[in-house]
C-alpha cells in the first residue's frame, strides 16, 4: 500500500483530524476509527492512547514527523493523526502494529 496515496485520498474524500490533541479528543468522543502516530511520537502519548482506548487501532508508520505531516500536504510536522472516515482510502486495512 502506497501510504502517501492513501493519506492524500483519506483527506480528500474522508475525514482526518491532525495532531495529538485532536486525536485524543476525537478518541473519547468515541468518533476514532484508527490513529496513525510518526516513527519518532513520545511512546508516552502512545501508552497513552492504548490504556484509554484499547478498541482503536493504533499503527505506527515509518516517518518521523516532519515526513508525515509533508506527506498529508501539510506545512508543519504531524506526530498523530485521527482517521473519522476513511472516505475512499484503505487506511483502515492497517494493522495495528505498537
Amino acid at each position: 500500500m502506497d501510504l502517501t496515496r492513501q493519506l492524500k485520498q483519506g483527506i480528500n474524500t474522508g475525514t482526518l483530524l491532525f495532531g495529538q490533541r485532536q486525536t485524543l479528543s476525537a478518541c473519547a468522543k468515541g468518533d476514532a476509527r484508527m490513529i496513525l502516530v510518526a516513527a519518532n511520537c513520545p511512546t508516552g502519548y502512545i501508552s497513552e492512547l492504548n490504556d484509554a482506548h484499547p478498541d482503536v487501532t493504533v499503527h505506527q508508520v515509518m516517518l518521523v514527523n516532519r515526513q508525515l505531516g509533508a506527506a498529508c500536504g501539510k506545512p508543519f510536522p504531524v506526530s498523530a493523526l485521527c482517521v473519522v472516515d476513511p472516505g475512499q482510502s484503505e487506511l483502515l486495512t492497517l494493522s495495528q502494529n505498537v
